[in-house]
């Protein structure tokens, strides 16, 4: 197979595996599929931010990085002139190699740069979360990376309001959104589950946060994924709901405020259908699920990773949502 072919054949296949595009140029792909044992060549992912060791064939050039990013090679080169950014690792022989944690780098820049700022404190705003350990909260992760969203104290009765109303319009849109949602404790999932089971019917992958106990166990084989909280988790006084599709896009997110016994429970609360907000906090709880053992569809890494090539929710769609709330509320009690 000519050089020129490979190449081709490599930018293609690196939407399937940057390891494929590695053994391709190798060869060892080809040895992998005719090896003693007759075992099949795996398609592998670099990971976070790759093994920058092994040779120069690690990682991947800077024209895929621009494919992926639909940042052009020239730009990016003039982005690591004027600000090293983004850094990339050289390899054996000098070339500047690069994974898909530097993909997730620069569409982070691009989203902050849709905001308004300036490249550079755009830049240095990504460098500054990448500081940041991957979180345990939703909610004290939408309050790092978005500190102008507003937070509003609301009871328990609001935040149902509200969160059926999400629930609602991601199952009256049948776009086969991914919901998310944390419950606390599972008895509390448990007085939701007929709402749930439906949502899950109707999503293209569904799950559910809590600390669950004998009489309902975690299984994240189950529709929902039921997922195990942590002994310790913040996540434990945290109500989300997250409910994202190529169309919408909304969360809500609270964490329970410590309370004296009697009183009625009070949460502090975040509600918003800005994509990149619903976004940062589905990744957090994504997060959350895998390491509770559950396995999220290839469909919902790439929804989340396409973020700035999908439209934010449109402002109809916005008070539709909103007015479902309140006529809830305006129900009598």
């Amino acid at each position: 197979m000519s050089r020129g072919i490979r190449k081709q054949i490599s930018t293609i296949m690196y939407k399937l595996s940057p390891q494929v595009v590695q053994d391709l140029w190798t060869g060892q792909y080809f040895r992998q599929a005719t090896s003693p044992g007759g075992q099949s060549p795996r398609l592998r992912s670099s990971g976070g931010g790759g093994d920058m060791t092994s040779g120069a064939t690690t990682g991947f050039s800077i024209g895929v990085l621009a494919s992926r990013t639909g940042v052009t090679p020239g730009v990016l080169r003039t982005w690591d002139t004027r600000f090293g950014f983004p850094a990339g690792m050289r390899s054996d022989t000098g070339h500047r190699r690069f994974t898909d944690a530097d993909v997730d780098l620069v569409r982070q820049v691009l989203e902050v740069r849709a905001t308004g700022l300036p490249l550079q404190m755009a830049i240095d705003a990504v460098r500054e979360r990448q500081q940041h350990e991957p979180s345990e909260s939703v909610h004290a992760a939408l309050a790092r990376d978005f500190p102008h969203l507003a937070v509003q104290r609301l009871g328990r009765r609001a935040l149902v309001a509200v969160s059926h109303a999400v629930e609602d319009e991601s199952m009256a849109r049948a776009e086969r959104p991914v919901v998310i949602g944390t419950f606390q404790e599972g008895h509390r999932y448990t007085g939701s589950r007929h709402r749930w089971d439906e949502l899950a019917r109707t999503s293209s992958w569904a799950a559910v946060v809590a600390d669950f106990d004998d009489a309902l166990p975690a299984d994240v084989s189950a529709n929902p994924a039921r997922c195990q909280l942590p002994e310790g988790s913040p996540m434990r006084r945290e109500w989300t709901v997250v409910s994202i599709s190529t169309a919408r896009a909304a969360v809500v997110s609270a964490w329970e405020v410590p309370s004296r016994p009697g009183e009625d429970a009070v949460f502090e609360s975040v509600i918003s259908t800005h994509r990149p907000v619903v976004v940062a906090a589905a990744k957090v709880l994504v997060d959350v699920a895998r390491a509770a053992g559950a396995t999220p569809p290839p469909h919902v890494v790439r929804l989340l990773d396409e973020q700035s090539r999908l439209p934010d929710t449109s402002a109809a769609d916005a008070d539709r949502m909103w007015l479902r709330a309140l006529a809830r509320l305006d129900q009598p009690r």
